[in-house]
């Protein structure tokens, strides 16, 4: 029996990722620290987290990132947050009470 070539899968999740790393005998971590990144940096790109740890990861496997990560990529979490409805900076003014407004007038 002839061993088959190992065939890629139909849709690249983070578990046939994680497992092509290893069948290539790497580890994610090494594949972060090559690219001069966070340790984490990997683990977080298989959660749509770090955007350079996915590059990192689909140049280390030699795969194209739209193949790798084929439904784009998520924003970071901050910017995912909604924002206020008030103006930039008005929520982080100072409220002036008026025994303060007195004191400084005298």
């Amino acid at each position: 029996m002839t061993q088959a070539a190992s065939v890629p899968p139909a849709v690249w999740d983070r578990h046939a990722i994680k497992a092509e790393v290893h069948r290539q005998g790497m580890t994610l971590t090494g594949i972060a620290r090559d690219a001069g990144l966070a340790e984490n940096a990997c683990r977080k790109a298989l959660f749509g987290i770090d955007r350079k740890g996915a590059d990192a990861l689909a140049a280390a496997l030699g795969i194209p990132f739209d193949t790798l990560f084929p439904t784009g990529f998520h924003q970071s979490r901050s910017s995912q947050r909604h924002r206020s409805a008030k103006p930039a900076g008005e929520s982080r003014k100072k409220r002036v009470r008026r025994a303060d407004s007195a004191r400084n007038s005298s």
